[in-house]
């Protein structure tokens, strides 16, 4: 299968053109600075001829081109609109002129808001408040009504909090093995109480892959691991592997609450569910940025 990854040399997006291209797929990155790693069109999400040169001869795109540092939208959100919602209208008009057979689009679990049950399935309400998950959520929608006024073929996957190699250094995970690693303290802001199922790129990955040839055009899925890790947890996970210090400081403003959110359907039409452990991940983490360390002291 030929498919465009839009995003690509972002973090999820680079973990997606890895998996797609090790089962045997003809990946193309379209994305706003080149790769060496894949075929790759240089464009803009909101160039729709760029978009449907782009896409002209491929079977399928993964859209994970977006505005998807929490932080980034909070501080500029009419970037964040234009990009992640605009964007993925502008990626759903070159898909339909160029005849491509389905669109996986990223969404976030965090388009549900405050738990009105939990686990959370597909059927909870949804009432995003911060601009990332407002945007997302409008993106989501926008590409779910191609699907019903238009006939485009689109899945969007509502996905767990990513983690894995690659992250952003303003990631928590970052954060806290950077200190570690320096023999700084850690700092948890607020009680450190709060949760996320936590989601490996590989496993989010291999969920992009599924929704290519399987699920409803039209539906949304919750891709996300069952385990829930505090930010506790994950601090004292980290303090295990290097010791350091743990203090604590204010909340921070907008931080999305905890809630348990289930990847049943995922399982019953996609197939798919989480496989790989968070101490894993972590371990896998830690690797990374010990490997990183000669290179930043020279």
């Amino acid at each position: 299968m030929r498919i465009v990854v839009t995003g690509a040399t972002g973090f999820l997006g680079s973990h997606v053109a890895d998996r797609l291209t090790a089962s045997g797929h003809d990946v193309v990155v379209f994305d706003a600075r080149t790769t060496a790693r894949f075929t790759s069109v240089v464009g803009d999400l909101l160039d729709p001829d760029a978009l449907q040169a782009a896409f002209a001869g491929n079977d399928a795109v993964c859209h994970l081109g977006a505005i998807g540092d929490v932080y980034l939208a909070g501080e500029r959100p009419a970037l964040a609109a234009s990009v992640n919602v605009t964007g993925t209208a502008s990626v759903c008009d070159a898909a339909l002129a160029a005849r491509v057979r389905r669109v996986v689009v990223a969404s976030t679990w965090e388009v549900y808001g405050e738990p009105h049950y939990q686990p959370i399935d597909e059927g909870h309400p949804c009432a995003p408040d911060h601009p990332y998950s407002i945007t997302k959520y409008a993106a989501e929608l926008l590409a779910r009504s191609y699907a019903n006024l238009r006939g485009l073929d689109v899945v969007a996957l509502r996905l767990g909090t990513a983690f894995g190699t690659r992250m952003r250094p303003n990631s928590v995970f970052s954060i806290f093995i950077r200190k570690a690693l320096a023999g700084d303290p850690i700092t948890i802001q607020g009680s450190g109480e709060q949760g996320r199922q936590f989601t490996h790129a590989r496993d989010i990955a291999r969920a992009f892959e599924a929704a290519l040839t399987q699920g409803r055009s039209g539906a949304a899925y919750n891709v996300v691991a069952e385990r829930l890790v505090t930010i506790r947890e994950l601090a004292e996970l980290v303090r295990a592997e290097q010791p350091t210090t743990v203090t604590y400081s204010a909340p921070r403003p907008g931080d999305v609450p905890s809630a348990r959110v289930s990847s049943a359907l995922a399982g019953d039409e996609l197939g798919w569910r989480a496989g790989v452990s968070f101490e894993q991940g972590l371990r896998e983490l830690f690797d990374e940025a010990r490997a990183a360390q000669p290179a930043a002291a020279s």
